[in-house]
């Protein structure tokens, strides 16, 4: 049996070579290099996964005296605009951790 594979391959590249005469080599080089180029492509690092961070909103106060916090998937530098003390105000996420643990939200609309 494996001597029936083997001549099959023969016959096979045999056509192949008498096809593509001398430029075989350099079809296979290429798709040597086509192949490895899509391989490297699909194994590139994938973008991390959304996860939720907690920001602290700078210079505010909920009702117990702590800062207020916000929760969100949202990338650094996003602007949102929370309620605080029954308005919308603007802030702006950053990526500047602070002690707590928590990341900054920088106010937008000084008043």
């Amino acid at each position: 049996m494996p001597a029936l594979v083997s001549l099959a391959l023969d016959k096979g590249l045999d056509l192949l070579g008498t096809a593509l005469g001398q430029w075989l080599p350099v079809v296979l080089l290429v798709a040597a290099a086509a192949g490895t180029w899509l391989f490297r492509r699909s194994r590139a690092t994938q973008p991390e996964p959304l996860r939720v961070r907690h920001f602290t909103l700078l210079r505010t106060e909920g009702a117990d005296g702590t800062p207020v916090r916000y929760e969100t998937t949202r990338p650094t530098g996003t602007k949102i605009t929370p309620w605080v003390d029954g308005r919308q105000r603007l802030y702006e996420l950053t990526d500047v951790q602070l002690e707590d643990g928590t990341y900054a939200a920088e106010p937008l609309d000084h008043f």
